[in-house]
């Protein structure tokens, strides 16, 4: 198609046409100075270069709440014994920190009196018996010569309470005869489980009064510690989980317990619910009142993506991360699940393991801003 003139009928001037090869040609120069307008901006963009402390790899977890814990150690057995006679102590074999099996004689103490007391009620109860014999001999006569008519009634009724009343005297008797039994085998006092000796006030040859402490016996086996627990996270925490513990005077070792009691109320005066935590100690090494700090674990999830609070950006679309890919920054759109604040992490949805977010709180990153990690 050639190039044509045409005259306007008004005022005769020439318009001219281009032909469509011309068109072509201007079209193309136009497009190529637009996609080089369009390179030299994007080379002007300048690339940022990021650290590894910058990013972070997208990696599944396992992740739980904790809830920090402290107290002192305790034995979950103790036993405090008393005296249960008044006497002098005759044996005294044990010491504090010595270690005791059950049975074993703890304290023994004089005999002598309590068994000349258990003699003489035995003697009197016996002399009684020969009182109720008599009166019951003399009760049956009463009653033939009743019969006989050789007998008042007021005499038979004489008779029988004579005989009632020596009865209920012998019972009298009977349980002090039995008092005197049990302070004569209260005289040895044995220990009741294994344990060690945590306290022993009293002395060989002292003499003690009734409900005297004489000493304290505790099971190292099973410890235990009492710790305040918030009320905000008490609803996260059961009978039964587990906790980590460590254990001042034990840097490199960390103990393993549960929780085995919670208190229904919180303490008086706090916003803090007393929790209970079992360990074993079958080593004993662990005393009573060590002090402990640990770690309750709670609300466990796992095998979940979770991400730096500082990683996750908003604009007017939403929640989105940036993406390093192909030496690119890329905005990815994310959802945001549970977050730990304790941990400074929050669970995210829409990305896939293996990829790296920009995690560091860099407000001059921007989507499509060409990037350089270090190391990659």
């Amino acid at each position: 198609m050639s190039e044509r003139t045409i005259h306007n009928s008004e005022n005769s001037m020439p318009v001219r046409r281009l032909s469509w090869s011309s068109a072509i040609r201007i079209a193309c120069l136009a497009g190529w100075i637009a996609a080089g307008a369009a390179q030299a901006q994007e080379a002007a963009k300048p690339t940022m270069e990021l650290a590894q402390v910058d990013i972070t790899k997208v990696e599944p977890h396992d992740i739980a709440s904790e809830v920090r814990i402290a107290g002192s150690l305790t034995p979950i057995r103790r036993s405090t014994l008393a005296a249960r006679v008044a006497s002098t102590i005759v044996e005294l074999p044990v010491k504090v920190g010595d270690v005791v099996k059950a049975g074993d004689l703890l304290i023994r103490f004089d005999k002598m009196a309590l068994e000349s007391t258990l003699t003489v009620r035995q003697a009197s109860a016996e002399a009684m018996r020969a009182q109720l014999e008599l009166a019951e001999s003399v009760q049956r006569r009463t009653a033939a010569l009743g019969e006989r008519g050789a007998s008042s009634e007021a005499a038979q009724l004489e008779a029988q309470a004579n005989v009632a009343n020596l009865q209920a005297q012998i019972r009298s008797k009977q349980a002090e005869i039995a008092d005197a039994e049990r302070d004569l085998a209260n005289a040895e006092v044995r220990a009741a489980f294994d344990g060690v000796i945590a306290s022993r006030p009293v002395e060989q040859d002292q003499t003690v009064g009734l409900n005297t402490e004489l000493m304290t016996i505790v099971d190292l086996s099973k410890m235990e510690v009492d710790a305040g627990v918030p009320t905000s996270r008490i609803p996260m925490v059961s009978i039964g989980q587990p906790v980590e513990l460590n254990v001042e005077g034990f840097p490199d070792r960390t103990f393993s317990g549960k929780v085995t009691r919670i208190s229904p109320t919180a303490v008086a005066g706090s916003r803090a619910v007393r929790v209970f935590l079992a360990i074993d100690n079958d080593d004993g090494i662990l005393k009573g009142g060590m002090f402990t700090t640990g770690i309750l674990k709670v609300d466990e999830r796992k095998n979940i993506i979770a991400l730096p609070n500082s990683a996750i950006r908003t604009d007017q679309a939403g929640s989105f991360v940036l993406k390093v890919q192909d030496g690119v920054l890329r905005r990815q759109p994310v959802q945001l699940g549970t977050a730990w604040t304790d941990r400074s992490l929050v669970e995210v949805s829409g990305l896939e393991a293996g990829e790296i977010v920009v995690s560091a709180p860099l407000p001059a990153l921007e989507a499509d801003m060409p990037v350089v990690v270090e190391g990659l």
